[in-house]
């Protein structure tokens, strides 16, 4: 696709943040989460590896009953690599971006596999993937985090 990316190889297998963050700055890190709506079809949310999604959010968004997590099965049928790994660019055709993403020249994303990142641009990663940009991570409030 021309896209620039650099791949970030580690020795282990690299499943969380935390594993991550020991060669990586974790505020750089994007996850993309495979889940599954009510109807049974698949959407991935691409959201700072710090954040948690809003179930409440998506719901909304999508329009739909309920939506939750991907079992291992599901995240590869679906996206065609192993939970872990999974890169933004997948099968997946239902994708949705948190906007806090955006205010990231580059973002590092699951590479493929369980030992290997991907750092890419984020815009070349909204050109690409044509995602519905929205607020999809839990706010303070829904953290249970009191301001002031």
């Amino acid at each position: 696709m021309g896209l620039w990316y650099r791949f970030i190889e580690f020795d282990e297998s690299v499943k969380t943040v935390e594993q991550a963050a020991k060669k990586v700055q974790a505020e750089k890190i994007a996850k993309s989460i495979v889940m599954v709506d009510a109807d049974g079809e698949p959407l991935v949310a691409i959201v700072p590896a710090l954040s948690k999604i809003s179930y409440r959010k998506l719901k909304g968004l999508l329009s739909v009953r309920d939506v939750r997590l991907a079992n291992a099965q599901e995240v590869l049928e679906h996206s065609g690599y192993p939970v872990g790994g999974v890169p933004p660019f997948n099968n997946i055709k239902r994708v949705l971006l948190d906007q806090q993403l955006l205010q990231k020249e580059t973002a590092i994303v699951g590479g493929g596999d369980v030992n290997k990142l991907v750092e890419i641009r984020t815009k070349d990663m909204v050109e690409v993937l044509n995602p519905r940009v929205a607020d999809i991570c839990k706010n303070q409030s829904e953290l249970g985090i009191r301001a002031g």
